[in-house]
């Protein structure tokens, strides 16, 4: 027999309470959570107060229902950008990309929907479209990793969204993304690495190709590296500038990570490359007369002036290839520059710091290809040290 008072309950006092359950926006993506209310003295007492709390729930979700109906999704979005941009709590290189997905990914396809209609099944359909033909490029199927990409403004629109109460719950966490690719960095071998530097001997710029090699820095690092930075007596390069591209435009970032900005020891080595650098710049200085242009970055063009990230990048993967060698961009050296560390016994840790690397252990996940030989190298040791004559 049905319950007169559904979801009325008698407590062990002789009390009664309800139990119901309504959607709780205090997190920004929302969820149905069920609540208790205590200490009635009927059970019809109870009911009444129970249906009160439905129907003021209710209530609250048809005026967000209401407020939500005009705005799309896309125009949310845009809405979260802006605040976003306004408040400076995106990055600007962050802001750029976000603002790329949405052209490219959001708004061609879901773009028009009402926000408040987006539900979870639909984010698992928009994202099965993606991988088959989301790609901007070929119209073919789009990464995984590109995927993952495009959910992030959507995610932190919805949130937006619930905290703002133009959406009453957020569908995007609902769905799983793609699986991560876990990718071997493209990278050379110390023989390639040496390689290439002696194909390079006695051109302008070998210092650089060495610099990038020896020290791991980024490529937005590098070209804005100066002069002030480097402490020759104590055989220091302080990095803290760094240059970031939005499109094709180079702009000033605050680094790839809380540890982006740290000082890197040089040896003897890289001394006399930077001395070598001087001595270029000094010869360009001449070379090109007043139309030289005076700056503080330790690598410049022949002309003067800062070099673009992207074409030291496409130069390099030229270079690389002409030389016989795998296609090798800036990032490349960096990995190689990782990978040689790691070889030569260089604890993980102070490479990872060396690199600006963030998280140690993400490092090492990172390059575990080089781990077993390690690993071998430790195994001898620890035997000979204890079983050794």
């Amino acid at each position: 027999m049905a319950r007169r008072n559904p979801g009325v309950y008698k407590a062990k006092n002789a009390s009664w309470y309800f139990r119901a359950w309504y959607l709780d926006r205090s997190t920004a993506e929302g969820a149905w959570r069920q609540t208790t209310r205590r200490g009635f003295a009927s059970a019809s007492e109870a009911g009444h107060a129970r249906r009160r709390f439905i129907e003021d729930q209710e209530a609250e979700q048809a005026r967000r229902s209401a407020s939500s109906s005009s705005v799309t999704v896309g125009e949310l979005v845009v809405r979260y950008l802006d605040e976003a941009e306004s408040l400076q709590r995106l990055g600007r290189k962050t802001l750029f990309d976000y603002r790329n997905y949405l052209a490219s990914y959001i708004e061609p396809h879901i773009g028009e929907m009402p926000a408040g209609e987006l539900t979870p099944e639909l984010v698992g359909d928009w994202q099965l479209l993606l991988a088959t033909k989301g790609s901007v490029k070929t119209g073919g199927p789009l990464a995984p990793g590109s995927i993952r990409l495009a959910r992030a403004p959507l995610n932190g629109a919805f949130r937006y969204g619930v905290v703002n109460g133009l959406v009453a719950v957020n569908p995007v966490p609902e769905v799983s993304p793609p699986p991560r690719q876990r990718s071997k960095p493209s990278h050379g071998s110390p023989d390639e690495a040496r390689h290439f530097l002696a194909l390079h001997e006695g051109d302008r710029l070998l210092p650089l190709w060495s610099f990038l090699l020896g020290c791991g820095v980024r490529i937005g690092e590098l070209v804005w590296l100066q002069w002030s930075r480097v402490d020759r007596a104590g055989k220091r390069v302080r990095i803290n500038t760094f240059a970031t591209t939005l499109g094709y435009e180079v702009v000033e970032s605050d680094g790839k990570s809380v540890d982006a900005t740290r000082t890197i020891d040089v040896d003897d080595h890289l001394l006399q490359i930077l001395d070598e650098q001087r001595a270029i710049q000094a010869a360009d200085r001449i070379a090109t007369g007043a139309d030289y242009v005076e700056s503080d970055y330790v690598f410049t063009r022949p002309a003067g002036g800062d070099y673009h990230p992207q074409s030291i990048s496409k130069l390099l993967g030229a270079l690389s290839t002409e030389a016989g060698l795998p296609r090798l961009t800036a990032h490349g050296l960096r990995h190689t520059c990782a990978t040689l560390m790691l070889a030569e016994g260089v604890p993980p840790k102070v490479a990872a710091e060396r690199l600006g690397h963030a998280d140690p252990t993400l490092f090492m996940n990172l390059y575990s290809h080089v781990t077993p030989t390690m690993q071998r190298e430790a195994a001898e040791r620890l035997g000979d040290a204890l079983f050794g004559e």
